[in-house]
């Protein structure tokens, strides 16, 4: 059988302790082996498992089955709560959650046993994210491996917020900058029209030279308070954020017991210490806020002065040459935009080559990614070929890489909903023709003739379509994970059937002779037997049990007497109920007179029907 390494050490269920609702009461403590419930229906054999699951927070194979199993485990509780100790053989670790606890309360981390509910047996084969999350189950490190991939999504996402940001500074930046040759050529003629109005005196001359000078510092001026307005926009914005961040602050909570039991004893110096860290930053950013506006004021000041002196310097050149004031007041508002202009050239230049760098290290942090990605089908690859292995000729499993498109078509039809174009077709057509990458450098690049020729979408629509993507932002589509497919077969007669087009029985059958490979983990099943004959159960069922002696615990729910007999049951749990309440009947090793009692009256219809049968089949070899 198949021994995956798992996170943490193998463990075991111990006990489970139930408080309130229906099975209220119930304190059972289960074997290291095979644990079998059973019961009439509706005692809470299902119930049981369910809280298990709930507990431990087990997360069911579908999407489907996982609110039904919440819903049921809730609905048991009526408000209580549940409580599993785990063994780890090498110390006890306890599980808690409350019916109405989002997360279960542990004191140690622990790996959790897989859990099939009845329904899952039947539908998981017939679900894409099923069928994968079933050889997933096998994966030495699948935990980390889907940690690293949510690392990867969130350092790719937070990329794309720099850079959208950046982008628009950018186009804020660039704003009226490609008026600047123009400007220049304004200027020249200017300067040409002014030397015609003016005479060649020594005074005027040197009139003329004073307004250059002034004229220059006058640009000068001009870009030093953008620079510092920008500044201030800047600090302002951070001053903001800190200062609500504080307002909002209200420290951690009183603890009213005892000073020494305080969880929060070593932790309250520190907190209030990074606050007074923050402060201490606040109070920086405000005396830059307050000195880079003293510096605006003085700036405004000499700018007025400045002023001041050029008007008077052009009324005395109006004198000598009527219109020459109008010219020189033109060229000197004309030079002070084309300065700023000129700063923020060099200004939108680094932030471009800051959009470069940012891109690559996105790029790279993207290729890590799919690294991650390709790892983990490389992975299940291999499970997969054990697993064929161990099951032919009956049961195949085959891996189609990158065949499950969805998150990537509903990623674009996102991005695409609201702008008027039938954003479904268009999603389905390009994620199955374009990668997420390529679709990337379409948008970047403004490559709508490419992504067209690829698509077949008309020229004007790719147009549209790859600037309504520009403007909402592609980071859910970049990071959308296009995922592998598994495919399930069985052997019926001389034809391999997929596991869609069979029925609920053969179903079963395959998604049970995958699941009992698992050799090491605790293995929790529903009623297993439901649409399987006795043939399959005694062939499959009970080898693959009896196989797994020594290793992972296993607890069942049946009503069928071959699995707790024929398997050989460490322990026997009898579930009963008065109606109002389930409880605890009989838990018996196998072999105690009560445990034979229990599986004779409830699963063999009592001692004179198994007499009776027992009589026939000897009757008739």
């Amino acid at each position: 059988m198949l021994s995956p390494v798992h996170e943490g050490m193998l463990v075991n269920i111990d006990r489970i302790q139930i408080e309130g609702g229906f099975l209220n009461g119930v304190d059972l403590h289960l074997a290291p082996g095979l644990n079998v419930l059973i019961g009439a229906r509706g005692t809470g054999k299902t119930s049981i498992i369910e809280l298990i699951r709930y507990a431990l927070d087990v997360k069911s194979l579908t999407p489907e089955a996982r609110a039904r199993s919440m819903d049921h485990a809730r609905a048991v509780l009526e408000g209580g709560e549940v409580s599993i100790t785990l063994n780890d053989l090498l110390e006890g670790i306890t599980v808690s959650r409350s019916s109405e606890e989002l997360k279960y309360r542990t004191s140690a981390r622990f790996t959790a046993p897989i859990i099939l509910s009845q329904t899952e047996i039947e539908t998981v084969g017939l679900s894409e994210v099923g069928r994968l999350s079933l050889i997933d189950g096998f994966l030495a490190d699948r935990h980390g491996l889907k940690a690293a991939v949510a690392d990867g999504v969130n350092n790719i996402r937070s990329f794309y917020k720099e850079l959208e940001a950046l982008e628009k500074e950018i186009v804020a930046l660039s704003e009226g900058v490609e008026e600047f040759q123009l400007l220049q050529e304004k200027i020249n003629n200017l300067e040409v029209e002014q030397r015609k109005y003016l005479g060649s005196t020594i005074d005027v001359s040197n009139k003329q030279l004073s307004l250059g000078l002034i004229t220059s510092k006058l640009s000068e001026v001009s870009v030093k308070d953008e620079v510092l307005n920008r500044f201030n926009h800047t600090v302002e914005s951070w001053r903001l954020r800190l200062e609500t961040l504080i307002v909002e602050d209200f420290g951690p909570e009183e603890w009213e017991g005892a000073a020494d039991e305080d969880p929060l004893a070593d932790l309250r110096s520190q907190y209030h210490s990074a606050i007074e860290n923050i402060e201490e930053i606040l109070t920086q950013f405000k005396g830059m806020s307050s000195f880079a506006t003293s510096r605006l004021v003085s700036l405004q000041i000499t700018r007025l002065e400045m002023e001041k002196e050029a008007r008077a310097i052009r009324i005395d050149l109006d004198h000598n040459a009527a219109g020459a004031g109008a010219i020189a007041r033109q060229i000197s508002n004309l030079r002070a935009n084309a300065a700023q202009i000129q700063t923020r050239q060099k200004l939108i230049a680094e932030r471009k080559a800051r959009l470069v760098s940012l891109r690559a290290r996105r790029d790279q942090k993207l290729e890590e990614l799919i690294a991650i990605r390709a790892k983990k089908s490389s992975l299940r690859k291999t499970v997969v070929d054990r697993l064929n292995k161990e099951l032919a000729p009956w049961v195949k499993v085959d891996i189609e890489y990158l065949a499950q498109y969805g998150d990537y078509t509903r990623a674009i039809a996102n991005a695409l909903r609201g702008s008027g174009m039938k954003y479904n077709d268009l999603a389905s057509n390009i994620s199955a023709k374009v990668s997420p990458q390529e679709l990337m450098d379409f948008v970047e690049h403004q490559d709508f003739d490419s992504l067209s020729e690829i698509t077949g979408i008309p020229r004007d629509r790719c147009a549209r379509l790859v600037g309504i993507l520009a403007e909402n932002g592609i980071s859910e589509i970049v990071t959308s994970d296009i995922e592998d497919n598994v495919k399930l077969t069985l052997l019926d007669g001389i034809d391999y059937k997929d596991v869609t087009s069979l029925s609920a029985g053969q179903r079963c059958t395959v998604i049970l002779s995958i699941v009992l490979q698992h050799s090491e983990r605790t293995l929790i099943i529903d009623q297993p037997e439901d649409h399987l004959d006795n043939s399959f159960i005694t062939q499959t069922i009970i080898k693959a049990l009896l196989g797994r002696k020594g290793g992972g615990q296993v607890i069942l729910s049946t009503h069928n007497a071959n699995i707790p007999v024929l398997g050989n049951a460490e322990l026997i749990i009898e579930m009963t109920s008065d109606g109002r309440n389930g409880f605890v009947q009989v838990c018996k090793p196998l072999d105690d007179p009560e445990a034979v009692n229990a599986i004779t009256n409830v699963m063999e219809g009592g001692a004179e029907a198994f007499a009776a049968r027992a009589l026939f089949y000897a009757g008739h070899p």
